[in-house]
Protein backbone atom coordinates (compact mmCIF):
# COMPACT_ATOMS: atom_id res chain seq x y z
CA UNK A 1 0.00 0.00 0.00
CA UNK A 2 1.20 3.58 -0.51
CA UNK A 3 -1.09 5.76 0.97
CA UNK A 4 -0.44 9.29 0.17
CA UNK A 5 0.87 11.06 -3.18
CA UNK A 6 3.10 12.93 -0.71
CA UNK A 7 5.54 11.25 -1.58
CA UNK A 8 5.91 12.51 -4.96
CA UNK A 9 7.07 15.90 -3.58
CA UNK A 10 10.22 14.81 -2.29
CA UNK A 11 10.82 12.28 -5.32
CA UNK A 12 9.55 14.69 -8.19
CA UNK A 13 10.60 18.16 -7.27
CA UNK A 14 12.64 18.44 -4.48
CA UNK A 15 13.26 20.83 -1.37
CA UNK A 16 10.20 22.82 0.09
CA UNK A 17 11.34 26.06 -1.82
CA UNK A 18 10.30 23.81 -4.69
CA UNK A 19 6.81 22.86 -3.27
CA UNK A 20 5.79 26.60 -2.39
CA UNK A 21 6.80 28.10 -6.31
CA UNK A 22 4.41 25.12 -7.98
CA UNK A 23 1.60 25.31 -6.11
CA UNK A 24 -1.18 27.91 -6.21
CA UNK A 25 -0.80 31.40 -4.16
CA UNK A 26 -3.93 31.11 -2.33
CA UNK A 27 -3.40 27.56 -0.88
CA UNK A 28 0.08 26.51 -1.81
CA UNK A 29 0.67 29.04 1.10
CA UNK A 30 -1.36 26.49 3.47
CA UNK A 31 0.37 23.60 2.43
CA UNK A 32 4.10 24.97 2.83
CA UNK A 33 2.55 26.23 6.54
CA UNK A 34 1.95 22.73 7.11
CA UNK A 35 4.75 21.42 6.91
CA UNK A 36 7.27 23.86 8.36
CA UNK A 37 4.74 23.64 11.52
CA UNK A 38 4.17 27.34 11.63
CA UNK A 39 1.33 27.32 13.58
CA UNK A 40 0.84 30.71 13.19
CA UNK A 41 1.15 30.70 9.52
CA UNK A 42 -1.79 28.57 9.67
CA UNK A 43 -3.87 30.74 11.80
CA UNK A 44 -3.59 33.02 9.59
CA UNK A 45 -5.08 30.97 6.59
CA UNK A 46 -8.00 30.17 8.45
CA UNK A 47 -8.52 33.62 9.53
CA UNK A 48 -7.99 34.91 5.96
CA UNK A 49 -10.93 31.69 4.55
CA UNK A 50 -8.00 29.90 2.81
CA UNK A 51 -9.04 26.97 1.22
CA UNK A 52 -8.47 23.81 4.09
CA UNK A 53 -9.43 21.27 1.79
CA UNK A 54 -7.60 21.96 -1.24
CA UNK A 55 -5.01 19.33 -3.16
CA UNK A 56 -1.96 20.14 -3.95
CA UNK A 57 -0.76 18.46 -7.27
CA UNK A 58 -0.17 15.64 -5.89
CA UNK A 59 -3.67 15.13 -4.38
CA UNK A 60 -2.70 15.96 -0.67
CA UNK A 61 -4.87 18.44 1.30
CA UNK A 62 -3.00 20.55 4.40
CA UNK A 63 -4.46 17.56 6.79
CA UNK A 64 -2.99 14.73 4.79
CA UNK A 65 0.47 16.75 5.30
CA UNK A 66 -0.26 17.40 8.83
CA UNK A 67 -1.19 13.67 9.46
CA UNK A 68 1.96 12.60 7.56
CA UNK A 69 4.14 14.92 9.12
CA UNK A 70 2.42 14.37 12.88
CA UNK A 71 2.20 17.86 13.24
CA UNK A 72 -0.70 17.45 15.75
CA UNK A 73 -0.73 20.85 16.69
CA UNK A 74 -1.49 22.11 12.98
CA UNK A 75 -3.83 19.30 12.65
CA UNK A 76 -6.16 19.93 15.55
CA UNK A 77 -6.29 23.75 14.04
CA UNK A 78 -7.19 22.25 10.80
CA UNK A 79 -10.23 19.68 12.04
CA UNK A 80 -10.98 22.25 14.51
CA UNK A 81 -11.65 24.59 11.89
CA UNK A 82 -14.01 22.39 9.80
CA UNK A 83 -11.26 20.80 7.60
CA UNK A 84 -13.06 17.81 5.34
CA UNK A 85 -11.66 14.50 7.40
CA UNK A 86 -12.57 11.85 4.53
CA UNK A 87 -10.40 13.62 1.70
CA UNK A 88 -8.42 10.91 0.04
CA UNK A 89 -5.18 11.27 -1.46
CA UNK A 90 -4.83 9.22 -4.74
CA UNK A 91 -4.09 6.19 -3.48
CA UNK A 92 -7.41 6.27 -1.65
CA UNK A 93 -6.19 6.95 1.93
CA UNK A 94 -7.94 9.95 4.32
CA UNK A 95 -6.22 11.37 7.16
CA UNK A 96 -7.81 8.20 9.62
CA UNK A 97 -5.85 5.58 7.57
CA UNK A 98 -2.52 7.03 7.57
CA UNK A 99 -2.76 8.09 11.24
CA UNK A 100 -3.43 4.26 11.68
CA UNK A 101 -0.22 3.62 9.61
CA UNK A 102 2.29 6.05 11.16
CA UNK A 103 1.03 5.71 14.59
CA UNK A 104 -0.02 9.06 15.64
CA UNK A 105 -1.78 8.75 18.37
CA UNK A 106 -2.63 12.41 18.90
CA UNK A 107 -4.05 13.24 15.56
CA UNK A 108 -5.73 9.79 15.79
CA UNK A 109 -7.66 10.73 18.97
CA UNK A 110 -8.29 13.73 17.30
CA UNK A 111 -9.87 12.66 14.00
CA UNK A 112 -12.13 10.45 15.65
CA UNK A 113 -13.32 12.91 18.56
CA UNK A 114 -14.67 15.12 15.70
CA UNK A 115 -16.55 11.74 13.91
CA UNK A 116 -13.92 10.35 11.34
CA UNK A 117 -15.22 7.47 9.91
CA UNK A 118 -13.94 4.33 11.44
CA UNK A 119 -15.52 2.04 9.05
CA UNK A 120 -13.82 3.91 5.58
CA UNK A 121 -11.32 1.97 3.28
CA UNK A 122 -8.84 2.99 1.92
CA UNK A 123 -7.94 2.21 -2.00
CA UNK A 124 -6.60 -1.11 -1.03
CA UNK A 125 -10.13 -2.05 1.54
CA UNK A 126 -8.27 -1.68 4.33
CA UNK A 127 -9.76 0.04 7.42
CA UNK A 128 -7.69 1.85 10.19
CA UNK A 129 -8.25 -0.82 12.07
CA UNK A 130 -6.85 -3.00 9.73
CA UNK A 131 -3.82 -1.32 9.09
CA UNK A 132 -3.04 -0.51 12.85
CA UNK A 133 -3.74 -4.01 13.96
CA UNK A 134 -1.20 -5.45 11.24
CA UNK A 135 2.22 -5.83 12.42
CA UNK A 136 4.45 -3.52 11.59
CA UNK A 137 6.81 -5.39 9.77
CA UNK A 138 4.20 -5.72 6.98
CA UNK A 139 4.91 -2.15 5.99
CA UNK A 140 8.62 -2.20 6.48
CA UNK A 141 9.28 -1.72 3.12
CA UNK A 142 6.84 1.37 2.26
CA UNK A 143 8.67 3.00 5.47
CA UNK A 144 11.73 3.08 4.10
CA UNK A 145 10.14 4.50 1.08
CA UNK A 146 9.00 7.24 2.93
CA UNK A 147 11.79 7.87 4.97
CA UNK A 148 14.32 7.85 2.36
CA UNK A 149 11.93 10.60 0.11
CA UNK A 150 10.15 12.50 2.95
CA UNK A 151 13.26 12.68 5.55
CA UNK A 152 14.83 15.57 4.19
CA UNK A 153 11.47 17.17 4.89
CA UNK A 154 11.36 16.26 8.10
CA UNK A 155 9.28 13.05 7.98
CA UNK A 156 10.34 11.39 11.28
CA UNK A 157 9.63 7.35 11.33
CA UNK A 158 10.21 6.15 15.07
CA UNK A 159 9.79 2.26 14.24
CA UNK A 160 9.80 1.33 17.93
CA UNK A 161 7.32 3.90 18.67
CA UNK A 162 5.13 2.73 15.81
CA UNK A 163 4.96 -0.52 16.32
CA UNK A 164 3.81 0.61 20.25
CA UNK A 165 1.38 3.08 18.78
CA UNK A 166 -0.96 1.01 16.43
CA UNK A 167 -2.31 -1.22 18.95
CA UNK A 168 -3.58 1.86 20.83
CA UNK A 169 -5.28 3.48 17.87
CA UNK A 170 -6.39 -0.38 16.55
CA UNK A 171 -7.95 -0.29 20.28
CA UNK A 172 -9.73 2.71 19.83
CA UNK A 173 -11.76 2.15 16.20
CA UNK A 174 -13.12 -1.39 17.48
CA UNK A 175 -16.86 -0.89 18.26
CA UNK A 176 -17.99 -0.11 21.88
CA UNK A 177 -20.44 -2.36 23.77
CA UNK A 178 -23.54 -0.52 23.03
CA UNK A 179 -22.69 -0.82 19.26
CA UNK A 180 -22.59 -4.62 19.24
CA UNK A 181 -25.36 -5.06 21.36
CA UNK A 182 -27.52 -3.72 18.84
CA UNK A 183 -26.27 -5.62 16.10
CA UNK A 184 -28.85 -8.79 14.57
CA UNK A 185 -26.84 -11.40 13.62
CA UNK A 186 -29.32 -14.16 14.27
CA UNK A 187 -30.37 -16.73 11.36
CA UNK A 188 -33.75 -16.33 9.79
CA UNK A 189 -35.63 -20.08 9.15
CA UNK A 190 -32.62 -21.98 8.20
CA UNK A 191 -34.61 -25.09 6.72
CA UNK A 192 -32.53 -28.09 7.50
CA UNK A 193 -29.57 -26.43 8.47
CA UNK A 194 -29.68 -26.62 12.71
CA UNK A 195 -29.09 -23.39 14.26
CA UNK A 196 -27.42 -22.51 17.22
CA UNK A 197 -26.03 -19.55 19.51
CA UNK A 198 -22.22 -18.10 19.62
CA UNK A 199 -22.07 -19.06 22.91
CA UNK A 200 -23.22 -22.76 22.72
CA UNK A 201 -20.43 -23.14 20.30
CA UNK A 202 -17.96 -21.94 22.60
CA UNK A 203 -17.66 -18.26 19.99
CA UNK A 204 -17.45 -15.08 22.07
CA UNK A 205 -21.18 -13.40 21.04
CA UNK A 206 -19.16 -9.84 20.65
CA UNK A 207 -16.64 -11.01 17.90
CA UNK A 208 -19.30 -12.24 15.70
CA UNK A 209 -21.44 -9.29 16.13
CA UNK A 210 -18.24 -6.73 15.12
CA UNK A 211 -17.85 -9.24 12.35
CA UNK A 212 -21.70 -8.27 11.27
CA UNK A 213 -21.21 -4.76 12.55
CA UNK A 214 -18.39 -4.64 9.80
CA UNK A 215 -20.15 -5.96 7.22
CA UNK A 216 -22.91 -3.57 7.51
CA UNK A 217 -20.65 -1.37 6.60
CA UNK A 218 -19.81 -2.80 3.06
CA UNK A 219 -21.18 -1.40 -0.67
CA UNK A 220 -21.17 -4.81 -2.37
CA UNK A 221 -21.74 -7.43 0.38
CA UNK A 222 -24.66 -9.73 0.03
CA UNK A 223 -24.51 -12.39 2.26
CA UNK A 224 -22.28 -13.80 5.55
CA UNK A 225 -23.07 -17.05 7.15
CA UNK A 226 -20.66 -18.52 10.28
CA UNK A 227 -21.16 -22.06 10.22
CA UNK A 228 -19.26 -23.92 13.46
CA UNK A 229 -19.69 -27.98 14.13
CA UNK A 230 -22.38 -28.27 11.52
CA UNK A 231 -24.32 -25.32 13.41
CA UNK A 232 -25.43 -22.52 11.55
CA UNK A 233 -24.46 -19.80 13.93
CA UNK A 234 -24.81 -16.55 12.42
CA UNK A 235 -26.27 -15.16 9.02
CA UNK A 236 -26.85 -11.96 7.52
CA UNK A 237 -28.15 -9.85 4.08
CA UNK A 238 -26.82 -6.99 2.60
CA UNK A 239 -27.77 -4.57 -0.27
CA UNK A 240 -29.17 -6.91 -2.61
CA UNK A 241 -28.41 -10.49 -1.13
CA UNK A 242 -31.42 -12.52 0.06
CA UNK A 243 -31.61 -16.29 1.25
CA UNK A 244 -33.19 -16.87 -1.97
CA UNK A 245 -30.88 -15.05 -3.96
CA UNK A 246 -28.14 -17.64 -6.31
CA UNK A 247 -25.58 -15.62 -6.19
CA UNK A 248 -22.99 -15.92 -8.97
CA UNK A 249 -19.91 -17.66 -7.26
CA UNK A 250 -17.22 -16.49 -9.90
CA UNK A 251 -14.25 -18.28 -9.96
CA UNK A 252 -15.10 -20.04 -6.29
CA UNK A 253 -16.96 -22.40 -9.06
CA UNK A 254 -13.56 -23.82 -9.67
CA UNK A 255 -12.81 -25.54 -6.53
CA UNK A 256 -16.54 -27.16 -7.64
CA UNK A 257 -15.00 -28.33 -10.95
CA UNK A 258 -12.57 -30.15 -8.48
CA UNK A 259 -15.13 -32.01 -6.97
CA UNK A 260 -16.42 -33.20 -10.37
CA UNK A 261 -13.06 -34.25 -11.64
CA UNK A 262 -12.21 -36.22 -8.26
CA UNK A 263 -15.88 -38.17 -8.85
CA UNK A 264 -15.16 -38.75 -12.48
CA UNK A 265 -12.11 -40.61 -11.14
CA UNK A 266 -14.08 -42.58 -8.53
CA UNK A 267 -16.32 -43.22 -11.23
CA UNK A 268 -13.95 -44.69 -13.57
CA UNK A 269 -14.59 -42.06 -16.46
CA UNK A 270 -10.54 -40.85 -15.85
CA UNK A 271 -8.13 -43.69 -14.34
CA UNK A 272 -4.87 -41.47 -14.02
CA UNK A 273 -4.00 -37.85 -13.22
CA UNK A 274 -1.18 -38.20 -15.20
CA UNK A 275 -3.50 -38.89 -18.30
CA UNK A 276 -2.56 -35.79 -20.34
CA UNK A 277 -5.44 -33.23 -21.51
CA UNK A 278 -5.20 -34.19 -24.89
CA UNK A 279 -6.61 -37.55 -24.29
CA UNK A 280 -9.88 -36.19 -23.27
CA UNK A 281 -10.52 -33.03 -25.72
CA UNK A 282 -12.31 -32.83 -28.80
CA UNK A 283 -10.36 -33.92 -31.94
CA UNK A 284 -10.70 -29.85 -33.30
CA UNK A 285 -8.47 -28.97 -30.08
CA UNK A 286 -6.52 -32.46 -29.40
CA UNK A 287 -3.61 -31.47 -31.76
CA UNK A 288 -2.17 -28.21 -30.34
CA UNK A 289 0.89 -27.56 -32.20
CA UNK A 290 3.30 -26.67 -29.28
CA UNK A 291 4.43 -30.07 -28.26
CA UNK A 292 4.73 -28.92 -24.73
CA UNK A 293 0.71 -29.06 -24.64
CA UNK A 294 0.65 -32.82 -25.60
CA UNK A 295 2.04 -33.27 -21.88
CA UNK A 296 -0.06 -31.12 -20.09
CA UNK A 297 -1.67 -34.06 -17.55
CA UNK A 298 -5.23 -33.39 -15.56
CA UNK A 299 -2.71 -32.74 -12.28
CA UNK A 300 -1.11 -29.88 -14.22
CA UNK A 301 -4.57 -28.06 -14.50
CA UNK A 302 -5.95 -28.98 -11.08
CA UNK A 303 -2.65 -27.39 -9.50
CA UNK A 304 -2.52 -24.77 -12.08
CA UNK A 305 0.51 -26.07 -13.72
CA UNK A 306 -0.06 -25.93 -17.30
CA UNK A 307 1.37 -23.39 -18.37
CA UNK A 308 -1.29 -20.97 -19.66
CA UNK A 309 -1.38 -17.58 -18.45
CA UNK A 310 -3.58 -15.77 -16.63
CA UNK A 311 -6.10 -13.55 -19.20
CA UNK A 312 -6.79 -11.06 -17.18
CA UNK A 313 -2.64 -9.83 -17.29
CA UNK A 314 -3.21 -9.50 -21.18
CA UNK A 315 -5.42 -7.24 -22.90
CA UNK A 316 -5.25 -8.86 -26.36
CA UNK A 317 -6.15 -11.91 -24.29
CA UNK A 318 -8.61 -10.44 -22.14
CA UNK A 319 -10.58 -9.43 -25.14
CA UNK A 320 -9.85 -12.93 -26.76
CA UNK A 321 -11.12 -14.77 -23.47
CA UNK A 322 -14.34 -12.26 -23.45
CA UNK A 323 -15.28 -13.67 -27.24
CA UNK A 324 -15.89 -17.26 -25.70
CA UNK A 325 -14.48 -19.21 -28.54
CA UNK A 326 -12.48 -21.42 -25.81
CA UNK A 327 -11.63 -25.18 -27.75
CA UNK A 328 -9.28 -23.07 -30.21
CA UNK A 329 -7.59 -21.11 -27.61
CA UNK A 330 -6.14 -24.57 -26.91
CA UNK A 331 -3.50 -24.18 -29.66
CA UNK A 332 -3.88 -20.25 -29.93
CA UNK A 333 -3.09 -19.37 -26.26
CA UNK A 334 0.76 -18.88 -25.96
CA UNK A 335 2.55 -20.93 -23.01
CA UNK A 336 4.18 -18.41 -20.79
CA UNK A 337 5.98 -22.16 -18.89
CA UNK A 338 6.24 -25.04 -19.26
CA UNK A 339 4.04 -27.57 -17.70
CA UNK A 340 4.23 -28.52 -14.31
CA UNK A 341 7.42 -26.42 -13.82
CA UNK A 342 5.36 -23.38 -12.17
CA UNK A 343 1.90 -21.69 -10.91
CA UNK A 344 0.07 -19.56 -13.36
CA UNK A 345 -3.19 -19.03 -12.43
CA UNK A 346 -5.81 -19.11 -15.49
CA UNK A 347 -9.14 -19.80 -15.92
CA UNK A 348 -9.19 -21.63 -19.44
CA UNK A 349 -7.49 -24.36 -17.57
CA UNK A 350 -10.44 -24.81 -15.41
CA UNK A 351 -12.89 -24.31 -18.24
CA UNK A 352 -10.72 -27.00 -20.24
CA UNK A 353 -11.25 -29.10 -17.12
CA UNK A 354 -14.79 -29.15 -16.89
CA UNK A 355 -14.38 -30.31 -21.20
CA UNK A 356 -12.18 -33.33 -20.07
CA UNK A 357 -14.57 -34.67 -17.00
CA UNK A 358 -18.25 -34.27 -19.79
CA UNK A 359 -15.55 -36.35 -22.40
CA UNK A 360 -14.10 -38.67 -20.25
CA UNK A 361 -17.52 -39.75 -18.77
CA UNK A 362 -19.66 -39.00 -21.90
CA UNK A 363 -22.01 -37.25 -19.55
CA UNK A 364 -23.27 -33.55 -20.20
CA UNK A 365 -21.76 -31.58 -17.21
CA UNK A 366 -24.54 -30.38 -15.38
CA UNK A 367 -26.22 -33.60 -15.24
CA UNK A 368 -23.19 -35.33 -13.70
CA UNK A 369 -23.05 -32.71 -11.26
CA UNK A 370 -26.87 -32.77 -10.35
CA UNK A 371 -26.15 -36.93 -10.25
CA UNK A 372 -23.26 -37.05 -7.89
CA UNK A 373 -22.62 -33.86 -6.38
CA UNK A 374 -25.64 -31.59 -5.91
CA UNK A 375 -28.49 -34.15 -5.26
CA UNK A 376 -26.60 -36.01 -2.63
CA UNK A 377 -26.41 -32.67 -0.55
CA UNK A 378 -29.33 -31.31 -1.12
CA UNK A 379 -27.61 -28.19 -3.60
CA UNK A 380 -30.18 -26.43 -6.36
CA UNK A 381 -28.17 -24.81 -8.83
CA UNK A 382 -28.92 -21.93 -10.45
CA UNK A 383 -27.76 -20.66 -14.57
CA UNK A 384 -24.26 -21.86 -15.32
CA UNK A 385 -23.03 -20.26 -18.55
CA UNK A 386 -22.24 -22.29 -22.02
CA UNK A 387 -19.47 -21.27 -23.92
CA UNK A 388 -19.92 -21.06 -28.04
CA UNK A 389 -19.42 -24.92 -28.49
CA UNK A 390 -22.14 -25.89 -25.72
CA UNK A 391 -19.24 -26.74 -22.94
CA UNK A 392 -20.12 -25.44 -19.40
CA UNK A 393 -17.78 -22.94 -18.08
CA UNK A 394 -16.89 -22.69 -14.08
CA UNK A 395 -19.36 -19.94 -13.56
CA UNK A 396 -22.02 -21.77 -11.28
CA UNK A 397 -24.76 -19.89 -9.21
CA UNK A 398 -25.89 -21.05 -6.33
CA UNK A 399 -27.77 -19.91 -2.65
CA UNK A 400 -25.01 -18.53 0.14
CA UNK A 401 -26.41 -21.69 2.12
CA UNK A 402 -25.90 -24.09 -0.23
CA UNK A 403 -22.32 -22.47 -1.03
CA UNK A 404 -21.65 -23.26 2.64
CA UNK A 405 -23.00 -27.12 2.31
CA UNK A 406 -20.64 -27.89 -0.19
CA UNK A 407 -17.87 -25.76 1.82
CA UNK A 408 -19.47 -28.43 4.51
CA UNK A 409 -18.93 -31.14 2.66
CA UNK A 410 -15.48 -30.42 2.07
CA UNK A 411 -14.52 -29.93 5.81
CA UNK A 412 -16.22 -33.42 6.75
CA UNK A 413 -13.67 -35.25 4.48
CA UNK A 414 -16.22 -35.76 1.62
CA UNK A 415 -19.46 -36.65 3.77
CA UNK A 416 -22.91 -35.68 4.10
CA UNK A 417 -25.47 -37.45 6.40
CA UNK A 418 -23.38 -40.06 6.60
CA UNK A 419 -23.13 -40.68 3.32
CA UNK A 420 -19.59 -40.67 1.83
CA UNK A 421 -20.44 -38.33 -1.50
CA UNK A 422 -16.72 -37.39 -2.40
CA UNK A 423 -13.85 -39.58 -1.30
CA UNK A 424 -11.91 -38.46 1.56
CA UNK A 425 -8.56 -39.08 -0.09
CA UNK A 426 -9.53 -36.78 -2.77
CA UNK A 427 -10.75 -33.81 -0.30
CA UNK A 428 -7.08 -33.99 0.87
CA UNK A 429 -5.68 -34.28 -1.75
CA UNK A 430 -7.20 -31.19 -3.00
CA UNK A 431 -6.77 -29.01 0.02
CA UNK A 432 -3.35 -30.18 0.18
CA UNK A 433 -1.08 -26.79 -0.89
CA UNK A 434 0.63 -28.46 -4.05
CA UNK A 435 2.22 -25.13 -4.68
CA UNK A 436 2.47 -23.67 -1.11
CA UNK A 437 4.04 -19.82 -2.78
CA UNK A 438 1.05 -19.80 -5.12
CA UNK A 439 0.29 -15.99 -4.11
CA UNK A 440 3.98 -14.84 -4.12
CA UNK A 441 4.57 -16.44 -7.40
CA UNK A 442 1.57 -14.87 -8.98
CA UNK A 443 1.33 -11.68 -7.51
CA UNK A 444 4.99 -11.28 -6.04
CA UNK A 445 3.12 -10.18 -2.76
CA UNK A 446 3.73 -12.33 0.95
CA UNK A 447 -0.10 -11.04 1.78
CA UNK A 448 -3.47 -11.26 0.36
CA UNK A 449 -5.21 -8.14 1.86
CA UNK A 450 -4.13 -7.27 5.12
CA UNK A 451 -4.58 -11.17 6.81
CA UNK A 452 -4.21 -13.57 4.64
CA UNK A 453 -0.90 -15.15 4.42
CA UNK A 454 1.29 -17.67 3.06
CA UNK A 455 -1.14 -18.09 0.26
CA UNK A 456 -0.71 -21.09 -1.78
CA UNK A 457 -2.82 -23.25 -4.01
CA UNK A 458 -4.21 -27.32 -3.97
CA UNK A 459 -7.15 -28.97 -6.60
CA UNK A 460 -8.32 -25.86 -7.14
CA UNK A 461 -8.69 -24.41 -3.87
CA UNK A 462 -6.41 -22.34 -2.05
CA UNK A 463 -5.34 -22.19 1.00
CA UNK A 464 -3.23 -19.54 3.51
CA UNK A 465 -3.17 -18.88 7.39
CA UNK A 466 -4.81 -15.88 9.00
CA UNK A 467 -3.35 -15.10 12.63
CA UNK A 468 -3.02 -18.63 14.32
CA UNK A 469 -4.98 -20.35 11.78
CA UNK A 470 -4.58 -22.39 9.03
CA UNK A 471 -7.47 -21.99 6.17
CA UNK A 472 -8.67 -23.48 2.45
CA UNK A 473 -11.08 -21.39 0.84
CA UNK A 474 -12.15 -21.16 -2.63
CA UNK A 475 -12.18 -17.54 -3.94
CA UNK A 476 -13.90 -15.89 -6.86
CA UNK A 477 -14.01 -12.28 -7.87
CA UNK A 478 -16.07 -9.21 -6.16
CA UNK A 479 -15.40 -11.25 -3.07
CA UNK A 480 -17.12 -14.73 -2.98
CA UNK A 481 -15.70 -16.70 -0.23
CA UNK A 482 -15.84 -20.49 0.96
CA UNK A 483 -13.60 -20.54 3.93
CA UNK A 484 -13.18 -23.66 5.73
CA UNK A 485 -11.08 -23.43 9.41
CA UNK A 486 -10.86 -27.05 10.19
CA UNK A 487 -8.94 -26.51 13.55
CA UNK A 488 -12.28 -24.89 14.38
CA UNK A 489 -14.60 -26.66 12.68
CA UNK A 490 -15.94 -23.49 11.06
CA UNK A 491 -17.35 -22.36 7.42
CA UNK A 492 -17.37 -18.67 7.13
CA UNK A 493 -19.64 -17.83 3.47
CA UNK A 494 -19.44 -14.37 1.59
CA UNK A 495 -21.29 -13.49 -1.54
CA UNK A 496 -20.93 -10.10 -2.83
CA UNK A 497 -21.44 -8.42 -6.04
CA UNK A 498 -19.69 -10.06 -8.65
CA UNK A 499 -18.11 -7.38 -10.85
CA UNK A 500 -19.00 -9.52 -13.83
CA UNK A 501 -15.95 -9.31 -16.86
CA UNK A 502 -15.27 -5.80 -14.63
CA UNK A 503 -11.49 -6.58 -13.47
CA UNK A 504 -10.56 -2.97 -13.11
CA UNK A 505 -9.46 -0.98 -9.54
CA UNK A 506 -13.20 -0.29 -8.50
CA UNK A 507 -13.66 -3.70 -8.36
CA UNK A 508 -10.79 -4.77 -6.88
CA UNK A 509 -10.85 -2.52 -4.08
CA UNK A 510 -14.28 -4.13 -3.60
CA UNK A 511 -13.17 -7.67 -3.12
CA UNK A 512 -10.15 -6.38 -1.00
CA UNK A 513 -12.40 -5.07 1.48
CA UNK A 514 -14.52 -8.10 1.55
CA UNK A 515 -11.55 -10.09 1.91
CA UNK A 516 -10.13 -7.81 5.27
CA UNK A 517 -13.49 -8.28 6.51
CA UNK A 518 -12.86 -12.35 6.70
CA UNK A 519 -9.57 -11.98 7.20
CA UNK A 520 -10.45 -9.46 10.63
CA UNK A 521 -13.44 -11.78 11.72
CA UNK A 522 -11.29 -15.01 11.87
CA UNK A 523 -7.53 -13.69 12.68
CA UNK A 524 -9.87 -12.67 16.44
CA UNK A 525 -10.80 -15.53 16.54
CA UNK A 526 -9.40 -18.16 19.45
CA UNK A 527 -7.32 -21.36 18.64
CA UNK A 528 -8.72 -24.48 19.53
CA UNK A 529 -8.85 -25.07 22.75
CA UNK A 530 -8.82 -21.15 23.89
CA UNK A 531 -12.25 -21.02 24.55
CA UNK A 532 -14.41 -17.93 23.92
CA UNK A 533 -12.32 -14.84 25.06
CA UNK A 534 -11.26 -12.47 22.68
Amino acid sequence: MKPWATILIMLCIGPASALAAQTAPDDGGLHLAVLQDDIDAIERHIAAGSDLDAKDAFGSTPLTLATTFDRTDAARLLIGAGADLELRDREGSAPLHIAALLGRVDIAEALLDAGADRQSRNGGGATAFDIAASPIADDEGLFDQLSTALGPLGLALERPAIAAARPRIAQWLRPDEQVLAAVDYRPPAAGDWPVSAPAEQGLDPALVAEFYHDAAALETLHSLLVIRNGQLIAEDYFNAGSASHKASLQSASKSIYSALVGLALEDGCLTDLDRTMVTFLPDDAASPADERKHAITIRDMLQMRAGYPWEETDPALWQTFLEGDYLPLVDAVQLTGDPGAGFQYSNLTTHWLGVVVSHACDTDLPAFAERRLFEPIGIESGEWWQDRYGYYYALLHMTARDAARFGQLYLDDGRYRGRQVIPAAWVRDSLEAHSPDAWRTQMNRQTLGRYLRNVGYGYQWWSGSVGAHEVDFAWGHGGQLIVLIPALDMIVVATAEPFFMQHDEEAWRHERANINLVGKFIASLPTAGQGASP
